[in-house]
């Protein structure tokens, strides 16, 4: 139940979660305390020690223009601040801003101010005056990244506490009330301590590396992740708190299908366990392994996708693992796709992380060939490393280990025998009760195929009996007089 894999998946690292940047948080709220004049340590054409990693970070996003990249010290202009929010905000949506049909400053032709202008980012001075060359101070500044965040979609999604009580908020000028408001209770603008209290001190410059660094800590925190394919998905489903922006509609398809799928089979109050199981089901009995287009080595490319088994109902052992992935990470379940072989065959299979400790699920082989529609195998799911090595092969050391034993799930359900003593009970009690199946996982030395017919020799009420073992668990199917 292999196949040899078409492109050589990587491992997806996990990605942070929100609460992991609540820190950078906290930290982007004294970023416009320090007074541009109070920075003065690196040179003019270097940002500043505590800004360097996050303004070259910034740049790398595209956040900051090439041109702004000197002179980080110096208060940021009217002008600088537009191109600045512009960037954001095509960013955030992936949209490109457009320019008005009009000018409406005679001050200033600057693309990135008439963008802002168009988004109502930014507004005039008076008198069709934009003053492009003014400083920005802090109330300006709170205005417009609140007017950027407004028009990107975000605002809501702003973490939000009761506003903290500035000793000068008097001085705070009507129209900035509001974004000074929003801005501070959710930590992105904060002021500074004195004497009296908190001060914001609202006509208070910043520099262009502060504003910088502010942008990128924003973006960070808020950002959404582009997806353009499926492999970028596999990675982007990981980050739960950021949203996706699709840039290929196959793509996109897989992810609402993933999200149907999880809507449907996912209920209220399942635990993670429970929850695997019902995806572990979901996959199985939805898919069939192509193996006769494996045997011709005329795979088409669906098979390789999680496409092929949300849509098709037809896969290999990549797609199921790719599946797998998506339903697992769209039900808060850890899951790392693992490459490998078994029995010598390129393959691809899970690690998923339950209360706290790894195990291997590998869907595909728990997936029987030639498929038996309604049959449902567990050999494979949630065991260990030492167990899967049996047939697995991989670099241990770029996966997590997989040491735990509660939540296979035979141990789960409490079906693992550990002597030939508990399987003979355990085949006894089944006979006894007439039921027609049974599954069990020997976990002893020893030869249950040998326990099992001797157990089956003292039965004078079957007419017969079927049984399949891999070495990992026993199935059996009775039939009685």
């Amino acid at each position: 139940m292999t196949f040899m894999i078409r492109d050589n998946a990587r491992k997806y690292p996990k990605l942070h979660k929100l609460a992991a940047f609540t820190a950078g948080l906290l930290l982007s709220s004294n970023i416009l305390l320090i007074h541009p004049l109070s920075t003065s340590a690196a040179s003019r054409n270097e940002p500043s020690a505590w800004a360097a990693e996050e303004v070259t970070k910034a740049y790398v996003q595209s956040l900051v223009p090439y041109g702004l990249m000197s002179n980080f010290q110096n208060a940021i202009t009217r002008a600088e601040l537009s191109q600045i929010a512009v960037r954001l905000y095509e960013n955030m949506t992936g949209l490109q801003a457009a320019m008005p049909a009009v000018n409406p400053f005679k001050d200033t032709k600057d693309e990135n101010v008439l963008k802002a202008y168009a988004l109502n980012i930014v507004g005039g001075m008076g008198n069709r005056s934009f003053a492009p060359n003014e400083p920005v101070t802090r109330e300006q500044i709170a205005v417009m990244l609140y007017n950027t965040l407004q028009k990107a979609g975000i605002a809501d999604r702003l973490n939000s506490s009761s506003p903290p009580t500035f000793t000068d908020a008097s001085a705070v000028a009507g129209w900035a009330g509001s974004a000074v408001n929003k801005l501070s209770s959710s930590g992105i603008l904060q002021g500074t301590e004195s004497k009296g209290g908190i001060a914001f001190q609202p006509k208070a410059k910043a520099s262009r590396e502060q504003i910088f660094v502010l942008a990128f800590r924003i973006y960070d925190l808020y950002g959404p992740v582009f997806v353009r394919n499926e492999h970028e998905l596999l990675g982007a489903i990981e980050q739960s708190d950021k949203p996706l922006l699709f840039q290929d509609d196959r793509t996109k398809k897989i992810y609402e299908e993933s999200v149907r799928v999880n809507t449907e089979i996912i209920k209220p109050g399942m635990s993670d366990m429970e929850k695997e199981i019902a995806i572990h089901d979901y996959i199985i009995l939805h898919t069939v392994y192509d193996y006769d287009n494996y045997l011709k080595d005329t795979l088409p490319d669906d098979v390789f996708s999680a496409y092929g088994v949300l849509f098709n109902g037809s896969a290999v052992c990549q797609g199921y693992a790719y599946a797998a992935h998506l339903l697992l990470e769209l039900a808060g379940i850890d899951s790392e796709i693992v490459i490998g072989t078994a029995d010598g065959i390129s393959h691809a299979w899970n690690k998923v992380k339950i209360d706290n400790e790894y195990y291997n699920l590998d869907v595909t082989w728990d997936d029987p060939v030639p498929d038996e529609k309604g049959r449902l195998i567990y050999s494979y799911f949630n065991v260990t490393d030492k167990e899967l090595m049996k047939d697995h092969i991989w670099e241990t050391v770029k996966w997590p280990e997989a040491t735990a034993i509660s939540k296979n799930y035979y141990e789960y359900k409490d079906l693992v025998v550990h002597s030939a003593m508990e399987l003979k009970e355990r085949i006894a009690k089944t006979i006894a009760a007439h039921e027609t199946e049974l599954s069990i996982k020997p976990a002893y030395e020893g030869d249950a195929i040998a326990d099992l017919t001797a157990a089956m020799a003292s039965s004078q009420v079957l007419s017969g009996y079927s049984y399949s073992y891999n070495g990992m668990s026993l199935s059996l199917t009775l039939e009685y007089r």
